[in-house]
């Protein structure tokens, strides 16, 4: 009796002894990182001043106004270019315009970008203007040869631009644009830079 209980007390404590060595062979050593990143999208924010840029009034053939303005970026992304899109719409108080378009005799003279060192940028009527659409913030020859600042508007600063509006005088009666208005606006479009690998 003594030898059956031995024995099966052998067996028992081989067969345990095998169960932990068999379940051993699947254990093993795990580690877990955990990595996490945030992202912040940048802004483009373009400021002008003042917000009534052009107030054109009481202007007879000959008169030329003179407008400073300034487009400032306060975002945090750098912007390449500023579009000008140009719209007006005018009053033809006497009804006698006829074949005549004040927008033809409005001539707009891009003087001077003082940061590009440009001058003048542009010079046409308001009619061609408002098919057009020029970049203000571009360097041209002259401002690269200066010195002057790149293309666009980096974050944080701004550009200092010159804007003239002369009522053509054409040697001829213009009568017909007595007490006529013209409202414009000028809307200025800021594009971001090409997306870079970081």
């Amino acid at each position: 009796m003594n030898v059956k209980k031995t024995l099966g007390l052998g067996v028992v404590s081989a067969a345990l002894g095998l169960t932990l060595v068999g379940g051993g062979t699947f254990a093993y050593f795990s580690s877990t990182s955990t990595s996490s990143a945030s992202f912040n999208n940048g802004t483009l924010s373009l400021q002008s001043d003042p917000s009534v840029i052009v107030n054109l009034s009481n202007l007879k053939p000959g008169d030329t106004v003179l407008r400073d303005f300034k487009l400032k970026n306060d975002g945090s992304l750098n912007i390449p270019k500023v579009v000008l899109h140009t719209s007006s719409t005018i009053t033809d108080a006497l009804g006698d315009n006829g074949a005549h378009n004040f927008k033809d005799d409005i001539i707009v003279t891009f003087l001077v970008n003082k940061d590009k060192l440009t001058t003048p940028l542009l010079v046409i009527s308001l009619a061609d203007l408002e098919s057009q659409s020029p970049d203000l913030v571009a360097r041209g020859i002259l401002g690269a040869i200066l010195g002057g600042e790149k293309s666009g508007i980096k974050a944080g600063t701004s550009d200092n631009l010159t804007i003239q509006f002369a009522f053509k005088e054409t040697l001829q009666p213009q009568n017909y644009y007595q007490g006529d208005s013209l409202a414009l606006t000028l809307n200025f479009e800021a594009s971001q830079e090409a997306g870079t690998q970081k």
